[in-house]
């Protein structure tokens, strides 16, 4: 697990009134992207498939496991444009955290705005929204493990889903399994929920595919915001 250290990179603020007042299916993320040079890209947005700039503040960790759940190292790049991960050559899993902060509205057709609550004079509704991702570089025992992220999507199978046949996924919550969650493959398919052991039951299509997860939590007695907004994308191919 790496740490990312504060990181300068002009780039320009992202748009997120519309993020943030998005419904659920038009919900925003984090993911890697591979380039040719044996390295991933990393990617903020996918509402309509639309790629939006991002602050590299806020990305907070990037690790890295070999197919045995070891610890591998990964290098994290900075571009003009954004960030690059290059993983050790032995990384079976990439995961990443991203904090994409508060955001608040005083209600109405007022837009969000990128404060918390308690800066945001009159504002009634707050989000705080957390991006997650894996992922797979290879499939392996490593990908049955929780890692420990906030919240987390964990396959129970170590072997590579086959198209067309159901894939289980447990989904962890501060490490505990959470009922209802939403899962989908991408915002537009159908979705499923997850039982009340934190379960749920999904069919890959042949080719990456890119499961997302989105739960949202009541908050009372935080000034900052009235809602955690948690998502995730879990990516991996399947033949």
């Amino acid at each position: 697990m790496l740490p990312i250290p504060s990181l300068s990179i002009p780039l320009r603020a992202m748009a997120c009134g519309a993020l943030l007042l998005a419904g659920t299916a038009q919900a925003h993320n984090v993911w890697l992207e591979p380039d040719a040079q044996g390295g991933y890209v990393m990617q903020f947005g996918g509402h309509e498939g639309q790629v939006e700039p991002f602050d590299p503040a806020k990305l907070q960790r990037v690790h890295a496991y070999d197919l045995r759940g070891r610890p591998v190292a990964s290098e994290v790049q900075r571009l003009s444009d954004g960030i690059r991960i290059r993983p050790d050559a032995r990384a079976a899993l990439i995961a990443v955290e991203l904090d994409n902060g508060f955001f608040s509205t005083p209600g109405g057709d007022a837009q969000m705005q990128p404060l918390p609550m308690d800066r945001n004079p009159g504002a009634v509704r707050g989000v705080h929204a957390r991006k997650f991702h894996k992922t797979v570089v290879q499939w392996g025992a490593v990908l049955q493990k929780p890692l420990g992220q906030m919240f987390e999507l964990v396959p129970q199978q170590g072997r590579q889903p086959q198209a067309g046949q159901p894939l289980k996924v447990l989904v962890l919550l501060d490490g505990r399994p959470r009922a209802g969650v939403r899962l989908s493959w991408g915002e537009h398919g159908s979705p499923v929920t997850s039982d009340a052991q934190g379960m749920a039951s999904v069919v890959p299509a042949p080719g990456t595919n890119t499961l997302q997860a989105i739960l949202r939590v009541p908050v009372q007695g935080d000034a900052r915001t009235t809602e955690n907004s948690y998502e995730y994308l879990l990516r991996f191919a399947a033949h």
